[in-house]
């Protein structure tokens, strides 16, 4: 995914936070987004990843392959090279917000991780 197509995914995802605190929280975090390569392992191919914010212990980062697109979004810690497991990504900006060091708060009451396509249906029954 290109810069600019990333910007406008994170404007899409930015609607989805819970309040304007979340998202001027977010927006302090947000670094001028830095593509890297990280590997995996399950096989000896690379993904090209994007860093869009980072308090400097954590680092949320986008990637369109790899677990992407269903899950794009990952909290990692700042230098980490290596994609992780499944279970460390999201489907959506929001979660990994809400689940990382740069939400002090933490997830809401009633926080569960979704799936793509799922979030909708979490909304309603919030």
């Amino acid at each position: 995914m290109s810069v600019t197509g990333l910007e406008l995914t994170i404007s899409e995802e930015l609607k989805y936070f819970d309040s304007d605190e979340q998202r001027l929280a977010f927006q302090a975090k947000r670094i001028v987004p830095r593509q890297y390569d990280q590997t995996w392992q399950y096989g000896s191919e690379t993904h090209l990843c994007t860093i869009v914010a980072s308090d400097g212990v954590t680092e949320i980062v986008h990637c369109s392959t790899g677990f992407g697109p269903s899950f794009p979004w990952r909290v990692q810690e700042v230098g980490a090279t290596e994609l992780g497991t499944d279970g460390e990504w999201h489907a959506y900006l929001y979660e990994a917000f809400v689940t990382s060091s740069m939400w002090p708060e933490g997830p809401p009451l009633g926080f569960e991780l979704t799936g793509p396509g799922e979030r909708e249906e979490w909304l309603r029954r919030r």
